[in-house]
């Protein structure tokens, strides 16, 4: 990956406007629906989006009738949301803000964090454990979460060093490793344009931290929640092990 440094805050400067394959996030509206059909939430219950970075899955929730405010630490991208709404004439809230600092109290049945974003990318421990406890916060009594993670066991046994993603008029190539000792994926980013294809972007440098789920029933149990269910990243009920790609997992209040 070149030795290239980590930036503390790389999270709020990871989709610089000349990111263009960085403003499509793949599969938004699949992955909302995935999510709801696994928890078999009713319509009109309140959704809190983590994360939600163009809005395609809050609008997609907000289409199925659900009450939905999404938030993002990255401007530009609720810029991008806020087109979409004007758009597509549907109106979520869109807010601005950082996970660990959300004031919400009891405000909303679903926690939402999908793609991720939202509980990793902080340098150390202590201030994701924040972004946690400010999402349990948010929930109301009996509340649920849902989060999409990847799955440390595929990673340990079956990392690419490289992925190509194609989506958006663009291609962004990203170069990777897992960090043993920091239990950390570090890696580097760039896009190219299919308009240009002699136009790279600078490189944009990423960590995100990934749990066991041993790991994760040990944090929702520091904030006030229970890990009630494991989903393989196409819905089904499972145990994990290193053929699974994703997981996503379900905890309650």
């Amino acid at each position: 990956m070149g030795g290239v440094a980590i930036p503390v805050d790389w999270y709020r400067t990871s989709f610089a406007e000349n990111f263009q394959a960085l403003y499509f996030e793949e599969e938004g509206e699949e992955k909302a629906e995935l999510a709801m059909a696994m928890l078999r939430v009713e319509r009109g219950a309140r959704v809190l989006d983590l994360a939600c970075a163009t809005g395609r899955r809050t609008l997609e929730l907000t289409r199925h009738g659900f009450e939905v405010i999404g938030v993002d630490i990255r401007a530009p991208l609720l810029e991008v949301a806020a087109c979409e709404v004007e758009q597509d004439d549907l109106w979520p809230w869109f807010v601005e803000e950082d996970p660990r600092y959300m004031d919400f109290e009891e405000e909303f049945d679903i926690v939402l964090s999908l793609g991720g974003g939202a509980f990793e990318h902080f340098e150390y421990d202590a201030e994701n454990l924040r972004a946690f406890k400010a999402a349990a916060r948010a929930m109301r009594p009996r509340g649920r979460l849902l989060m999409q993670i990847p799955n440390v066991l595929f990673v340990e046994r079956h990392l690419p060093d490289t992925v190509r993603l194609t989506e958006g008029g663009a291609e962004d190539v990203i170069e990777q490793c897992w960090n043993v000792p920091t239990h950390r994926l570090d890696g580097v980013r760039t896009s190219r344009l299919d308009e240009d294809p002699n136009w790279l972007s600078d490189a944009v440098p990423f960590q995100r931290r990934l749990y066991t789920i041993e790991e994760l029933a040990g944090v929702f149990e520091q904030v006030g929640l229970r890990l009630t269910d494991v989903f393989d990243e196409h819905g089904a009920r499972c145990a994990p092990n290193d053929t699974q790609l994703e997981l996503y997992v379900e905890a309650r209040k």
